[in-house]
């Protein structure tokens, strides 16, 4: 379908009330409530034990911050910044998130939130993204999976970002996914929202598909230079155009795996278990193993309990390597090893040692 994108973007801000959610700038009622007055803490620096510190120092070491980790800070905020400003922020994050540890890594990767507004800004993006995801754990996940989402422009990336979706067809579960499992997307630019859904859309993905976010989400973090380079390993495979159009489908995430991993895989498939490269086409996500913990160890035992004549003798099947290389290694053990143990106890042993059971 066309695309049309720069009314949306230009207006973003018109469209926060046509989006179908409950989104509003105020009185959205959460379970984990947070208010952004009233404060516990003891101000000036005076602790209850009597001690004066730096107040803010203070302040972060009472919410489990490191001295290393508040010198680093210290570098961040302005000479200005108080406890009185410091507080109420960190009573935000502590309410929805779920732990002071939380919250350290949250501020940690991203100083910068202690700076922002919290009335403009902080909480503003926070009740957006509740309106979206809905689930109080949802938000914190998202939040801690990319903390800079609390820090975007709303009307210009966050809310316009949704605009732009659903007027591409998108539905809400979709754009709901899109935003738990990677936020960063929404700071995207229009341009490259645009570009990477065109070619999402030639690769067949329609916006219903929930595939379809996976697709996005590949083509969105790959550029053209790194995305051409990707598909030459996998032709150097022996993959035809066609076949790594129909693995990208299956799997679209099969453009994220580094070359290494793709070179090592293919190699151990191909060469020492004899698969070729229309199998591994037809089942992509077998490359998404670890070949030494996995791939190695299950399809060396399956394949010399196939060279005993135990399991039939019909050649071994990419299926058959599938089958033993889904599910946890018990019950592999006890499928495999247990059943066999004079044929491939040995082995197994050798190559995962405390895995046998």
């Amino acid at each position: 379908m066309a695309l049309s994108s720069s009314t949306y973007w230009r207006n973003a801000g018109k469209f926060v009330d046509d989006l179908g959610i409950a989104f509003r700038f105020s009185g959205l009622s959460s379970a984990k409530a947070f208010s952004s007055t009233g404060d516990v803490e003891t101000r000036r620096g005076q602790r209850q034990d009597g001690l004066t510190q730096d107040p803010v120092s203070g302040l972060l070491h009472r919410y489990g911050f490191t001295y290393e980790q508040v010198a680093k800070f210290s570098k961040s905020f302005p000479g200005s910044i108080c406890v009185e400003e410091l507080s109420p922020k960190l009573r935000f994050l502590r309410s929805i998130l779920e732990s002071k540890n939380d919250v350290i890594r949250v501020v940690t990767v991203n100083p910068g939130v202690l700076t922002s507004s919290l009335k403009d800004q902080l909480e503003p993006n926070y009740r957006f993204i509740k309106s979206v995801l809905e689930e109080d754990d949802l938000v914190a996940k998202c939040i801690k999976r990319w903390p800079r989402i609390l820090r975007l422009e709303l009307e210009g990336n966050l809310a316009a970002t949704v605009a732009f979706l659903r007027s591409y067809g998108f539905p809400s579960v979709s754009i709901a996914k899109l935003m738990e499992q990677a936020p960063l997307m929404f700071a995207l630019s229009s341009s490259k929202l645009e570009e990477s859904l065109k070619k999402t859309e030639r690769f067949g993905f329609e916006p219903s598909n929930p595939m379809t976010v996976c697709a996005f989400r590949a083509i969105s973090q790959i550029n053209e230079s790194n995305w051409e380079q990707k598909l030459e390993v996998y032709r150097k495979w022996g993959w035809s155009d066609d076949e790594f159009a129909s693995a990208f489908k299956k799997h679209p995430f099969i453009m994220c795996l580094s070359e290494e991993k793709i070179n090592k895989g293919m190699d151990v498939l191909l060469n020492r278990h004899g698969l070729s490269s229309s199998d591994i086409a037809k089942f992509p996500n077998i490359i998404f193993f670890s070949y030494e913990e996995r791939i190695i160890p299950r399809c060396s035992v399956v394949a010399l309990l196939h060279s005993k004549g135990v399991l039939g003798d019909r050649p071994l099947s990419v299926s058959t390597y599938m089958a033993a290389l889904r599910g946890k290694d018990e019950a592999f053990v006890k499928r495999f090893v247990d059943k066999y143990p004079e044929h491939v106890l040995e082995l197994w042993q050798k190559l995962r040692g405390k895995a046998v059971v």
